[in-house]
């Protein structure tokens, strides 16, 4: 059975105006921002900014690369050009960058933290990241203050160049911020007035939603029976799938963003090949969790606009391949009763996915959907309506409705969008879980036979 807009407009319309359909719904950031979907508009400014400069026209070249970089009604880019200089201002999460190009250079900077007073440790620490940096570097201003710049000749300043270069300066200037305040207690913060506070309430569930599930895989692996040693990919697919949920459902921006990152790095870095040794770094950072006092959990959430996504844009076909090559082991956790792993398995398909890769907006709504499905009172709690629970699966109309909803507002991009919900497994909880998966697979794009 599939859907694609004639099959389901009349069921569509009936349904949409149903009162738990129409209620307004909170409006509540989920995952990371992205740079994929940009409008052709903007694509059309890329292409005019790379025949600028190839014709050496550099000022109009830059000023086209910021209109590329300007996501509409955001306010995350701001430039202006005056006699021969354009100045401008990016936005990057907690960060700000500034900079200007004229017809000589083209420079770029953000401002870290203050440092009140020299610190040994701090400076070894930037100086050794300066050599993981390929375009930028930091550095100390007359104001002591931890800045991260670049800085390059126009002829050499290609906008594929500056994409790579600004790309990379924001989003560690982004991810350093918190994590050096934390770590060093002299430093002081700059450049934070422009983000936006959550509600208390906002803080109260996701930090409850942050220590239950991290208590509940913490519990799994201290009392649960599966043998660790024996059966090391399912700890880590309950690892790596408590950590991706996490990043894509409360949005951290702190310690706790820098510890998820550092896991990931860890679990894929081929220079350990001991998936035992992985498992038990990666714990020792789950543990340090139960640590987290809500007020500085507190301090990580927080609202911001940004420039540069850090997840790589990917075609519907790599969902498919990360499906396949996960979801032969569902079977044998499924079948001996480790029901926890089992949904794991599929968390981490959904997760890692979500945080690896920008894929095209019908799938990533999917996968959004499956969070939302599975961790329905969590979204209860923050304000949102159509709980999808029933008894211990889930309520078959209320999931499949969504579904349709997520068909039809791709349907004018991509016509002849289908999937086949026909596939959708209620029986129990693990086995809707990995029907979701097959779903997955078979979103039909206009393009795909």
């Amino acid at each position: 059975m599939s859907y694609n807009f004639d099959d389901v407009k009349m069921n569509y319309f009936f349904r949409l105006f149903k009162k738990d359909i129409q209620t307004p719904e909170p409006e509540i950031q989920f995952g990371r921002f992205t740079d994929s979907y940009k409008s052709d508009e903007k694509y059309e400014s890329w292409d005019k900014s790379n025949e600028f400069f190839e014709n050496e026209k550099y000022i109009s070249s830059y000023t086209k690369f910021l209109d590329f970089l300007t996501v509409d009604q955001s306010n995350n880019v701001m430039y202006e050009q005056n006699q021969g200089v354009v100045t401008f201002t990016i936005y990057q999460g907690s960060k700000i960058i500034v900079g200007k190009a004229d017809h000589i250079r083209f420079t770029a900077e953000a401002k870290i933290a203050i440092m009140k007073k020299p610190h040994l440790g701090l400076m070894r620490l930037l100086l050794e990241e300066n050599f993981d940096l390929k375009y930028s570097r930091y550095s100390i201003n007359d104001e002591e203050c931890i800045c991260l710049k670049f800085d390059t000749y126009v002829e050499d300043g290609s906008p594929h160049k500056l994409y790579q270069a600004l790309k990379e300066l924001a989003t560690v200037a982004d991810r350093k911020d918190d994590v050096l305040m934390q770590s060093f207690n002299d430093l002081e913060s700059i450049n934070y007035n422009h983000t936006r506070q959550l509600s208390d309430d906002e803080k109260r569930v996701k930090h409850d939603f942050f220590t239950s599930q991290s208590s509940l895989v913490l519990q799994e692996l201290d009392h649960g029976k599966l043998n660790a040693f024996l059966y090391p990919g399912g700890i880590s697919y309950l690892l790596l799938d408590l950590l991706y949920k996490i990043d894509f459902l409360i949005k951290p921006e702190g310690n706790i963003m820098e510890t998820i990152h550092d896991c990931h790095d860890l679990f894929f870095n081929d220079n350990i090949t001991a998936v035992q040794e992985k498992n038990k770094q990666i714990i020792k950072s789950v543990r340090s969790f139960e640590k987290i006092e809500f007020f500085d959990f507190a301090k990580e959430l927080y609202e911001v606009n940004s420039t540069f996504g850090i997840s790589v844009p990917d075609g519907h076909q790599r969902l498919i391949e990360i499906i396949d090559a996960q979801i032969s082991d569902f079977e044998w956790y499924y079948q001996n009763k480790y029901f926890s792993y089992a949904k794991a398995i599929c968390g981490y398909v959904v997760g890692f996915s979500l945080y690896s890769y920008s894929l095209p907006e019908p799938s990533k709504d999917l996968l959004k959907l499956y969070y939302r499905i599975v961790y329905g009172e969590f979204f209860k709690l923050l304000g949102f309506g159509n709980n999808y629970a029933q008894g211990k699966s889930y309520d078959k109309n209320k999931v499949t409705d969504h579904i349709k909803i997520i068909i039809e507002k791709n349907i004018e991009k991509y016509p002849g969008l289908k999937v086949n919900v026909k596939l959708l497994d209620f029986t129990d909880e693990c086995l809707f879980c990995r029907s979701f998966l097959n779903l997955l697979k078979t979103i039909l794009y206009p393009d795909t036979k």
